[in-house]
């Protein structure tokens, strides 16, 4: 198995903390923004928070499974 140095896990925190917050903030904002346009007041901005939210699982999915695969995890 594979040591992660401090420096390394550093890293992967920031790259868990990129995929968790960019994308559920983004789809609000566009949410917002598209609620404004459109004058329909929560709808757009929870269904931004669910696609955002999805991207985000998906995300997090696509970086266990590339430490799976570096062997940090001894491949369970």
């Amino acid at each position: 198995m594979a040591q992660l140095t401090p420096l390394g896990l550093a890293r992967i925190l920031a790259q868990v903390t990129a995929i968790m917050v960019i994308p559920i903030v983004g789809g609000a904002v566009a949410g917002l923004v598209i609620d404004g346009m459109l004058g329909t007041s929560p709808l757009y901005v929870l269904i931004g928070l669910g696609v955002g939210t999805l991207i985000s699982a998906i995300g997090i999915r696509l970086l266990i499974r590339a430490g799976v695969r570096k062997g940090y995890t001894g491949g369970r």
